[in-house]
């Protein structure tokens, strides 16, 4: 069996920009399989409200835009996009009446879909004619209702609670959902349940040692899962002016690879602690985030046989 080189990223939360990267990697890095790890959706609506004259005004990320419809229109819901933001046209006091209405949920979730479809389609586009697979799941931050746009994608499999082949030797399981976190984010279970969810994929494993665990939440205490401290109001603690740091990671995911000693975890949701660690025999990777800069983080790991032949983080 000749090696297996994939290519793994996580935590896009919307940024067009970092998703057509991923996808424009398969080629660039010589990619036998894509692997996404969750957190597909973006996180807040960027109104670009209409103005007399034909135009259109917001404050997009401490910057003024006062633009008119067309060109430049277009090249500023770009830039939002690439930021991993919804960009919305509304009128003036539009999403605020949505907001007391109760529908601006509603609006955040078509966003989320068209923006997530108009991601599936690309990947069919670029990937289906080079025949590489796509492997994709939800994160703790995505709503389930995305679920379905996943399960019917053109091209690509929905891996999260089944047992995949990368090629004839390397099976995955997939797991999105996280620890629990102070954000109540949409996907989370208590460390009982989610260390149940693992288990049940186990048993479906032909080789559980030649196994890739693809779970989105790090292993608890391996530095690939340490985030700033928060106070009981969600504020940053510092010390001495430095940001002080936790781990925050699974002990269920820790746990788990500490029993079952797979070839490979791939984890993500801690965008602040890239890096490749081992628990065991087991190669764990987190590649980190930093998707509102439009830079994609990512990890290439060659797979031959019983081994991980090389991991290397990568950035593009």
């Amino acid at each position: 069996m000749a090696k297996t080189r994939i290519y793994f990223v996580s935590d896009l939360h919307g940024s067009s920009v970092c998703f057509r990267k991923f996808i424009n990697a398969a080629k660039i890095y010589e990619a036998k399989a894509l692997i996404l790890g969750g957190d597909v959706a973006g996180k807040a609506i960027q109104s670009i409200v209409r103005a007399p004259g034909g135009r259109w005004q917001c404050r997009f990320v401490g910057t003024d835009y006062d633009v008119v419809e067309g060109p430049e229109l277009t090249a500023l819901e770009k830039l939002i996009a690439d930021h991993g933001y919804y960009p919305y046209r509304a009128d003036s006091g539009e999403l605020e009446a949505m907001d007391a209405n109760g529908g601006l949920d509603e609006l955040f979730l078509r966003l989320m879909r068209e923006r997530l479809t108009e991601w599936l389609e690309l990947a069919d586009a670029r990937l289906r004619p080079l025949g590489i697979p796509l492997y994709f799941m939800l994160g703790n931050d995505d709503p389930e209702e995305l679920s379905a746009l996943l399960d019917s994608a053109p091209w690509g499999t929905h891996d999260e609670g089944k047992v995949v082949w990368l090629d004839d030797e390397h099976e995955m399981i997939s797991c999105g959902y996280s620890n629990v976190t102070p954000w109540h984010t949409y996907r989370e279970q208590d460390e009982d349940h989610l260390r149940a969810s693992i288990d049940a994929m186990v048993p479906a494993l032909e080789h559980p040692e030649r196994a890739v665990f693809n779970l989105h939440a790090p292993p608890f205490g391996t530095q690939l899962d340490e985030a700033p401290l928060l106070d009981a109001n969600l504020q940053v603690q510092a010390t001495l002016g430095q940001v002080r740091m936790v781990a925050v990671g699974s002990t269920a995911v820790r746990d788990a690879e500490q029993t079952y000693q797979p070839l490979l975890g791939l984890h993500g949701h801690i965008h602040e602690s890239s890096g490749i660690r081992r628990i065991g025999r087991t190669v764990v990777i987190n590649p980190g985030s930093d998707y509102s800069t439009g830079a994609l983080n990512g990890a290439l790991i060659t797979l031959d046989g019983d081994k991980v032949k090389a991991q290397q983080l990568v950035r593009g």
